[in-house]
Order: structure tokens, then sequence, then C-alpha cells
């Protein structure tokens, strides 16, 4: 992840309090509520959660631990501590919470402040989805978006025989998922891990060996895909120009006859579509969209060639006009 360089990634430490804090804490907070019990019998009613909202959840043990539904079963639950703390003999598993109970002593810590100011330092949930394939799924927003636990395919097989290779292969698509999703930030063209390699028919490049996302990625480009949508992005844009004939001023739309291997070829390149207008164009040198002042040297043609290339970003590369304006230099 990112952030800024005057922004810091909060402690862990700073959110929980420490033991001899949380001990003369637990003295007042035991001394007030005995104190209210007192009040509430002697005015004959019940304590409720008003009187206790600011001890709710202070205290050793918490003082919420007295309202649970088996508090009464609880209190004959003698010598916990030291069994869960002798679990450790008996079970391999490690318990690093061997010492308390949730249920005895209830929640000792509370992180929901940390989560929050996490998730702020890293530039809230919209510059955290910059690092992910969000931006590719083309949903407007993501709120209201949650993760599946896992398909109902995955729930299905894990019940069925399988063979050792098929539950495998099972196991493997959440790491897969996690890999492809989060591919934007891991597999990135400014962290230099190895050669630059193109992945077959398509022209995505790969940065280092990761070989969980080359198969995912290879999945779904499968069947000539890449070539297939550069085909039809190209069709599309002549069908718009062929209805924009009289507002351009275009007398004809050319598609242009090109190589099958054009989509992925990305060391040269050729003019997909050619306008051919009715009066001459003044044309400027290359410049970006956000560019106001075009240096216009009186240069004319009447011809307008359009090349669609298209490209798989990740994290550091998805400035796409600087591409276009550096791919433009490079071939002319």
């Amino acid at each position: 992840m990112s952030h800024e360089e005057d922004q810091l990634i909060p402690n862990l430490y700073r959110y929980l309090q420490p033991w001899e804090a949380e001990f003369l804490d637990s003295a007042r907070v035991w001394s007030e509520y005995s104190m209210k019990r007192k009040e509430a019998n002697a005015q004959n009613r019940r304590l409720t959660l008003e009187d206790l909202e600011d001890s709710w959840d202070r205290g050793i043990p918490r003082i919420n631990t007295l309202f649970q539904k088996d508090r009464h079963t609880l209190a004959y639950d003698r010598g916990w501590r030291v069994r869960t703390d002798w679990k450790q003999y008996q079970l391999l598993k490690h318990n690093p919470f061997c010492w308390t109970s949730q249920r005895h002593d209830g929640k000792l810590w509370q992180l929901n402040n940390y989560r929050v100011d996490v998730i702020a330092a890293l530039g809230d949930v919209e510059g955290i989805l910059e690092h992910t394939l969000f931006k590719g799924t083309y949903f407007p927003t993501w709120e209201g978006l949650f993760w599946e636990k896992a398909s109902g395919f995955e729930e299905s097989m894990r019940y069925k025989k399988l063979t050792n290779a098929q539950r495998s292969g099972l196991n493997q698509i959440p790491n897969r998922r996690f890999t492809l999703w989060w591919s934007p930030t891991i597999n990135r063209a400014n962290v230099y891990v190895g050669f630059q390699v193109q992945l077959d028919l398509t022209g995505i490049f790969m940065h280092g060996k990761i070989p969980t996302l080359k198969i995912s990625l290879i999945q779904i480009f499968r069947a000539h895909l890449w070539q297939k949508i550069h085909e039809s992005v190209v069709m599309d844009l002549c069908q718009v120009f062929d209805q924009e004939l009289e507002p351009l001023q275009i007398e004809t739309v050319q598609k242009e006859t090109i190589h099958p291997r054009k989509s992925y070829k990305m060391n040269s390149s050729c003019a997909d579509i050619l306008l051919f207008f009715a009066y001459k164009w003044n044309i400027s040198r290359p410049s970006l969209v956000t560019d106001v002042k075009d240096v216009l040297d009186g240069t004319t043609s009447n011809k307008y060639w359009i090349d669609v290339q298209l490209r798989w970003g990740d994290f550091d590369t998805h400035d796409i006009e600087r591409y276009t304006r550096a791919k433009f230099l490079d071939y002319v």
C-alpha cells in the first residue's frame, strides 16, 4: 500500500490501554457500579443500560459480562482460568489468549478506532481500491458491494468426494482470487523484479514471475479474447463515426485491414481506422487532452488516422494520456 509521506500508519499500541491504566480504571468503574447498584436497590428498580452507558465496556472483568444470558451458569464455572491455561499441554494448537475468556472477562480490546484510522491513513477506501481491479469492474461506487465468502460452487464441491489433486486445486481458488484482485499492485511496472515478459496472445506484461496471476490472466483471455476485444472496439468506433459523418464533416470512414497479431504487438503499430475529411484540417503537435495551448504550425491534412491499442495497466502506469503521447512520438 502507498500512503502520503507525511501520513504515518498509526501504531497499534496507541489503541490499547496499558495494564496499569486498566487496573486503575477497573477499580473506579466497579466502585461506581456498586454505588449505582445500591441506589437502584434503594429505589426498588433495576439497573438499565442508560445507567451503565459510560462504563459498559470498561473494568476487568468488563461490566457487560454481568448482563449476558448465561451469567448464572458462569458463576459455577470454577477454575476456568487454570483449565484454559492448561489446555496448552493437551492441545497442540497454540492459543495466545489462553489466560482469558471472552465470556468471563469480556472483550479486553476495542480496535474499531484503529481500523478507521488505518483506512484513513491509507487514503480511505477509494485510495485503497486504486490498488485493486475495482476500476476494471465498472461498478460506479464501492458502497453496497461485499465479498462473497466463497461462491456456491466452492461450497458445494467441498463436501463431495474429491481426489487430492482436485482438493488442492479447490484450495488454490481463494489464493488466486486474492492475487488477481490485488494484481495492479502485485504486478507493477516500477518494482523491478526481473525481465518484463509479455503473456502470449495478449498485451499484458508480467514483471517478475507470478505463476498464480499468470494462470488467471491466461484463463481470462483464452480463445483469442484480446484480439476479439480489439476488433469489437474498432467496429464500435467505426459505427460511431458513421453516425456522426455530418457533424464531424467526414467524407468516408475506412476500416483498415489489419494483421491478426496487431492487437498484441506493442512495439510497432499501424492505423485501424482512416477518416477522410471533406476539407483540410489544421494539425497540432501531439498534446495531452488537458493541454490548453495547442501549437498549430500551419500543417494541414484531410486524413485522420486512428490507432487503437488495448493495454492492461497497473498501479504505476494508469496515466494513459502520457502513454499515448509517448507512443505517438516513438512511432513517428
